[in-house]
């Protein structure tokens, strides 16, 4: 999930300067990048004498330089072992001896189950990562805090998640694709019914994978009215929902609206964990999973985010990050354009993050937390593998601001003139920020200096920037900022995309349900998965096998009847010669 590194700008505090695209790679400011300067909050240094941590972490899931340099900095060993899923780690982490591993990053689901078999150690957060603390998204820790797990196996969930992890990156489930494959396929995604869609036959692959490919079919099966029968499940909670956000007159009245159309979706998503009649829910799934196997190329694991920007596909079920990381190569590889979107119908919002399993090297794991939660390596991070940090600030927001779009002016930040690149060999812009509704670019390096001040900025046409309107991202950044700033966006319109499949709106938000773990359900959704990937519709063979059936016996029956035929002239020849 790597992706080209965007070149900072470090200053005493860190500012990321407001420029254009990183998709437009002419507009990236190149300068060099000293990351030895740790800022504000930082984890209190330790000599630990050679000691080790032993990591398992997904593939692909940390700029693995990050390692090398906490080894360095804590005087440690750092073991780094990766897996491809949640469920490889578990089964390695069960069949070895407590102690060999330090530190996990499970997703959310895997997270309750490992609490709920007395697998990991509580976390307190405030004491032992007082940087993740103090940085992560207050937001995003209230949904961790939101999910909960059973501590004692005994069907009660007593405890929240928060108090064992630390977040890590999150996400959401939807749909990359090409939006010239078909007039219609922007609308068409808007919804599941997309996969199912004949227009697009052969041209979709979906995850190899039990609990995402589970969403489609629970989803599919929702919008289509197989859940009428389940008290509480609202087959008109997103007409309601849509209407109630259009005539809702206060921020609080759409909150209330986002809260209701999502506990309905939640409410769905844990049909097979909370209801004694979840087989139906299970087999609702199975049924349209296997209605859905003849539309698509295949299932994938992880070919499906290239697969899409060879054009070997035109739509793919994908993570948020994996949709990021296809739409920017595709765009520097040929210029293709790829999308990303959730469909409104609702899907899975996911949360990473870190545990401390049993005897771990606790001191030294919550140090490593840390070390990842400052700014400066979070956007390392974030920038490296794709996905989005729950780390959220002002370094944070002016990173995302610098690939995506124009940010309100800062009086704290730097901003910079436009400069010849000699490396690219050609003029790259300076950097533009918004100040009371107006547009400003920076004409001279400036720093605490008000952009109607005509020495630094000249004021620009918001038309020829060729941005999109207000992306408003207050509701992730607003309480993290150091001062009053804006969390507004004014993305640029080829970045559009990207933007909102790194940090979906609120609205979108409200239609994604986190896929909690499936407890002692979860050997029956395994053996439903088992069949629909092991279903073969019959139909076209039993035609061929009753077409040869009819083909042979018509052949039989013909070469008999000439045989008679042939015996009868024969006699009759014999009779007449007599």
């Amino acid at each position: 999930m790597k992706k080209k590194l965007l070149t900072l700008s470090l200053v005493s505090f860190m500012f990321i300067p407001i420029v254009n695209s990183r998709v437009t790679l002419k507009n990236e400011k190149d300068r060099d990048v000293d990351f030895s300067q740790v800022v504000k909050l930082k984890s209190e240094y330790k000599d630990f004498n050679g000691d080790s941590l032993t990591i398992y972490n997904c593939a692909d899931y940390i700029d693995e330089e990050l390692i090398s340099e906490f080894e360095e900095r804590y005087n440690c060993v750092v073991n780094y072992y990766t897996f491809d899923t949640p469920e490889t780690m578990y089964n390695q982490l069960t069949l070895q001896p407590e102690g060999t591993y330090d530190l996990l990053c499970p997703s959310d689901y895997m997270i309750q189950r490992l609490v709920r078999e007395g697998l990991v150690e509580p976390l307190d957060v405030e004491k032992e990562t007082p940087v993740y603390a103090k940085y992560s998204a207050s937001n995003l820790r209230t949904k961790l805090k939101s999910m909960k797990a059973d501590t004692n196996n005994d069907g009660v969930k007593d405890v929240d998640l928060d108090k064992y992890t630390a977040g890590y990156m999150w996400g959401t489930l939807g749909i990359i694709y090409d939006p010239y494959c078909s007039d219609t396929i922007r609308e068409d995604v808007k919804s599941w019914d997309v996969f199912w869609d004949k227009k697009y036959n052969d041209l979709i692959s979906i995850k190899n994978s039990m609990r995402d490919t589970f969403v489609v079919g629970l989803m599919h099966g929702y919008t289509h009215g197989k859940f009428e029968h389940v008290e509480g499940i609202d087959q008109a909670a997103r007409e309601t929902f849509l209407l109630e956000l259009e005539q809702a007159t206060t921020e609080e009245q759409k909150v209330l609206a986002r809260e209701k159309y999502n506990k309905t979706i939640q409410g769905l998503f844990d049909l097979v964990i909370n209801r004694e009649d979840y087989q139906n829910t299970i087999e609702i799934v199975k049924n349209e999973l296997i209605s859905l196997k003849d539309n698509i190329f295949g299932l994938e694991v992880d070919s499906g985010k290239n697969d899409i920007i060879t054009g070997k596909i035109k739509m793919n079920l994908a993570w948020s990050g994996d949709a990021v990381y296809s739409i920017d190569q595709a765009m520097e590889a040929s210029g293709k354009v790829l999308e990303y979107y959730v469909p409104e119908d609702g899907a899975n919002v996911w949360y990473d993050g870190w545990v401390l399993p049993n005897k771990a090297n606790r001191e030294l794991a919550c140090k490593f937390i840390d070390f990842l939660s400052e700014p400066v390596n979070a956007m390392r991070n974030m920038d490296y593998i794709g996905y989005t940090s729950f780390i959220a600030c002002d370094e944070i927001f002016d990173l995302i601001s610098s690939w995506y779009g124009v940010s309100s002016y800062y009086e704290e930040g730097e901003y910079f003139a436009s400069y010849y690149s000699e490396e690219d060999d050609e003029q790259v812009d300076g950097s533009i920020v918004e100040y009371n509704g107006k547009f400003y670019e920076c004409i001279k390096d400036s720093q605490g200096n008000l952009p109607t001040n005509e020495e630094y900025f000249i004021e620009v046409d918001k038309d020829e920037l060729d941005i999109g309107e207000a992306y408003d991202l207050g509701f992730i950044f607003g309480d993290k900022f150091d001062s009053e700033r804006s969390g507004v966006i004014y993305p640029y319109n080829d970045c559009y995309n990207q933007l909102i499949a790194q940090y979906p709106d609120e609205d979108t938000i409200a239609r994604c349900a986190v896929m909690n773990d499936f407890s002692d359900r979860n050997d029956e959704v395994v053996i439903m998965w088992s069949q629909v990937k092991a279903y073969t519709d019959m139909t076209p063979y039993y035609i061929v096998l009753f077409s040869s059936v009819g083909i042979i016996v018509i052949y039989f029956v013909t070469k008999l009847i000439l045989k008679n035929k042939s015996t009868r002239n024969k006699r009759r020849l014999e009779d007449l010669t007599k």
